[in-house]
């Protein structure tokens, strides 16, 4: 095992409590099961929220063509959520050093992730465009999804020697990249108990995420007696976005900033 920097855990022995310098316990015994129930729910998620439009397309009923940059997404957004499953394995079988060393493929799929999936969401939009001028208003949710996963799990990637640290954040940016599958498949259920408006914008969009971030929360809690740093900071953070993003979307200015930026022309 590889000797760890004067900040980080001052023990890293497996079967015993973990403490980083701050106090925080590293590790609890529920937190295996915890972090499986989390991955199984997210496949569960993706399979709900993605897999009927998948077939939709394999049927030959999708509204336009797959682009490559879309299919890419497709693909790297599997192979993220294949490398999560994966290292909660990694650590469950007590393997860190595997865990660390497959950990920078890990962040290459994250950066990968949003490349694509940006470049997925601007062809999108484009398309819809020509049917619909407001739906550019959406742009909002992928940008807050994309810069959530992308930072949470940057700021994971630096903090990787603080085990507490780390999974908190990499549960955040999992969290935000769950949004979409979420949406598909809870929105219509949320969108019959909230009618319209921003309330409804905000409930449909940003449920999944929301429940997810309160069980990381709720998890600390029941575990260790306290929140951890990350989730007292990064939590209100996420959720001022998410309220600033619906903001945005019903304001005047933002439907000819995303034409204007993606070279959308207007109708």
């Amino acid at each position: 095992m590889t000797a760890t920097a004067p900040n980080d855990l001052l023990d890293i022995r497996w079967g015993t409590t973990t403490m980083e310098k701050t106090g925080f316990a590293a590790r609890h015994k529920w937190d295996d099961a915890f972090w499986i129930a989390f991955v199984v729910t997210s496949w569960l998620a993706v399979a709900m929220g993605f897999v009927p439009p998948v077939m939709e397309r394999y049927a030959g009923q999708a509204p336009y063509v797959a682009p490559p940059i879309l299919v890419a997404h497709v693909f790297v957004y599997a192979a993220w959520l294949v490398m999560l499953s994966v290292q909660v394995a990694l650590i469950n079988r007590h393997r860190v050093e595997w865990h660390r060393r497959i950990g920078i493929g890990g962040m290459v799929l994250s950066v990968l992730v949003v490349a694509t999936g940006l470049g997925a969401e601007i062809y999108s939009q484009r398309f819809w465009a020509q049917t619909d001028p407001e739906n550019v208003r959406f742009f909002t949710f992928p940008l807050y999804v994309l810069i959530a996963f992308g930072v949470c799990t940057t700021l994971a990637y630096r903090a990787r020697r603080t085990p507490a640290t780390h999974k908190r954040l990499i549960y955040l940016g999992a969290a935000a990249i769950m949004s979409g599958p979420y949406q598909r498949w809870w929105g219509d259920g949320i969108d019959r108990l909230t009618g319209t408006g921003p309330f409804n914008t905000w409930a449909h969009l940003y449920t999944g995420v929301n429940v997810l971030m309160l069980a990381s929360a709720g998890y600390d809690l029941a575990t260790r007696g306290k929140l951890h740093p990350v989730l007292r900071i990064a939590i209100p953070i996420l959720v001022v976005w998410q309220i600033a993003a619906v903001l945005i979307w019903y304001s005047d200015w933002w439907p000819p900033l995303v034409r204007s930026a993606l070279g959308i022309a207007a109708n």
